[in-house]
Formats: C-alpha cells, structure tokens, sequence
C-alpha cells in the first residue's frame, strides 16, 4: 500500500494538456509556511488511509487466472517505477533512461492488455478476482494516461465499485481528478498538481467552497496537508491558488 501511494505521489506534477492553463497567477508566495514535518504528513495519510482499509473478501476469487495476471501486471509496475526511484536517487534525482523506459513499457503493455479485458467486456468484479486483483486494474488505469481513452472507460467502470466498497475512495477520487484534468475539466478532489513558473499549483478545481467537505468525506488530507506534503516530497514550493481553466476548455 505505502508503496503504491507513495509512487502515484510522485505522478500529480507528471505532465498534462497545457491547454488548461490560462496564465501564472499573480503574486504567487514562495511555498507553503508551517508545514508539518513530513514523515507526519505521511503518518498521517497512511492513518487515514488505513482507517478505510478494505477487508478481502471472505471467497476466494472466481478467476483465480485473471486474479494472478492483474497481480502480476501490477508488480511489473511497481517494480518498474521502484527501480527508476533508485536509479534516481543515486543519480542527483534523474533516474537513467533505461529505467525511464522500462516505466513507459511497462504501462504500455498493461495498458494494452486492459483494454483487451474491456473491449472484450471481460472487466472482472470483486468476486472475479478479489478486492487486491480491483486495486491492482486501478493502478494500471491510473498509469494509462498515454490512453485517456482506456483511461475515461475504467473510470465509469471503477465507480460502481468505489460505491460498492470494493475500491478504497482515495484511489478513486485520485483517478477522478486524473480522468477529469486529462479532458480539460476541472477536478473535484485537488489532489493534481502541476508546476507553472517554478511554483506547484492544484489544477482548476470545480466547486472550491466544498472542496474540503469532499476531502474529509473521500478520507483525504486536507488540501493545505496535501500541499505540504507534495512541497516537501518534491523540493517545489506549492501555493494553493487553483489554476484556471482556459477560455477554450470552458
């Protein structure tokens, strides 16, 4: 679980269409002050994570097969980004590209075998291959940006077991606003991120007086301890003044 969490951290500054951005904000302060330290924050979301942790389910998973693949698939995408954040970390934060490229093939090739499952209406249930086989197809869905199309289906896929309890609501709020900043639309969550003139911004956000009830009601952070959390964990100073939707995408 920390492990997971920890490497799609790292995605909310990865690119996004720069055609949701209208401008720099004006006057941006220089990061946030007084923030937690960060092994807190990161207690802290672990806490909160845990506390809507889902139980396996009491049967065991009806395609025991597909159950074993989507695992698989999974720990190819783990063990991709794990090997990158080392290389990373021996290299001044830049991780080589041979690492940089097995990330991408691995996406690839899971992606391409989920869209296969879902062209064929073959997407397993929580029955098919227990909650752990749901976590991992989120993960994929949430690494298949390269195919926003594969991307939107999981999503309307995956909400109907978010509901159910079979998908934890961080994770699909998460793939929520990933799906959402992906078309140009504003997220409901805050937890994307991008970087405009050195300076961390959410991106546009609907709904921003409600934005904190969503939080707490999803068992997020809230957006300042989130904040805190991505500037430190990146090095960049985070202001938490939305960005704005382009005249286009409105």
């Amino acid at each position: 679980m920390t492990s997971i969490r920890a490497a799609l951290l790292a995605l909310t500054l990865a690119s996004a269409p720069t055609t949701v951005i209208a401008a720099e904000p004006a006057a941006a302060p220089a990061g946030l002050k007084d923030c937690p330290p960060f092994e807190a924050l990161r207690t802290l979301e672990a806490d909160k994570i845990a506390a809507r942790q889902l139980k396996p389910l009491d049967s065991k998973p009806a395609k025991p097969e597909l159950h074993k693949e989507l695992l698989a698939m999974m720990e190819r995408d783990q063990n991709a980004r794990s090997n990158a954040a080392a290389s990373a970390k021996a290299n001044g934060g830049r991780p080589d590209q041979p690492f940089i490229l097995a990330i991408f093939q691995a996406d690839q090739e899971n992606s391409s075998r989920m869209r296969e499952l879902v062209d064929a209406g073959q997407f397993p249930s929580a029955k098919d291959v227990g909650r752990d086989g749901i976590r991992a197809a989120w993960l994929i869905a949430a690494h298949s940006d390269r195919d926003p199309e594969l991307q939107g289906k999981l999503l309307k896929l995956l909400e109907p077991l978010a509901k159910s309890g079979d998908l934890v609501p961080q994770d699909f709020a998460l793939l929520s606003d990933r799906v959402s900043v992906a078309r140009g639309e504003p997220q409901r969550y805050g937890t994307q991120f991008r970087a405009v003139g050195g300076i961390s911004h959410p991106q546009p956000i609907a709904d921003v007086a409600t934005l904190e009830k969503r939080r707490a009601d999803t068992g997020l952070l809230t957006l300042q301890e989130y904040g805190c959390l991505l500037q430190q964990f990146h090095g960049i100073p985070v202001d938490l003044t939305p960005l704005e939707l382009a005249p286009a995408a409105r």
